[in-house]
């Protein structure tokens, strides 16, 4: 296999992926369940349309280095799109319950997914370009993601202990910030193993 079909077939992966993330954000905030399935739906069909050729090239006897490379990549993709499951099927559960959130609450989740989605869109770029610069600029995003989400976090326990949130809707906002903040590691590990 050669480095650039290697990196193509990543690239037009994470394009899908990013797809995916579009629809469940805007099913999220839309409160609609039928576009948190078809985003769910499709990530499925991602996965599965690399599956036959990912069997064919773990089946290989000799592999070639850049067969080695996207073998080695191939769990951290797995656990990506586990999370990217979990994720939509957190934001599914929370609109098939009507747990209610505050603007405050949906505000910060959608700040949090946005600088995910920048990460995300980063981290398709550099597939493509290895360009350093950006490579450290993914990890940055990390970071930044993981501190506001932290103070988020803080502030969001000060309003379950003064009563102006529900245990219900506390359980499913601290989930879904822990998904943002595990898919944005992922993408740091992957962008640094490639």
């Amino acid at each position: 296999m050669e480095e650039i079909e290697l990196n193509q077939r990543l690239y037009a992966m994470f394009k899908e992926m990013f797809l995916v993330l579009e629809s469940a954000k805007e099913g999220f905030l839309s409160g609609n369940q039928t576009t948190l399935t078809e985003a769910k739906t499709r990530l499925t069909r991602i996965l599965t349309s690399n599956l036959s050729f990912t069997e064919e090239l773990v089946k290989k006897e000799t592999k070639d280095d850049v067969e080695k490379k996207y073998l080695n990549l191939l769990p951290d993709l797995q656990l990506m799109a586990g999370i990217i499951r979990n994720l939509i099927n957190e934001k599914k559960k929370k609109t098939e319950s009507s747990i209610l959130f505050t603007d405050k609450a949906i505000n910060e989740i959608e700040g949090l997914y946005t600088l995910m989605q920048t990460q995300f869109e980063d981290a398709t770029d550099y597939i493509l370009t290895r360009n350093p610069h950006l490579k450290m600029h993914i990890r940055t995003e990390m970071e930044n993601l993981s501190e506001r989400a932290a103070e988020y976090v803080a502030t969001h326990q000060t309003r379950l202990i003064a009563g102006e949130c529900m245990p219900k809707a506390s359980y499913s906002y601290i989930a879904i910030v822990d998904l943002i903040k595990e898919v944005s590691r992922e993408l740091t590990t992957f962008s640094e193993k490639l």
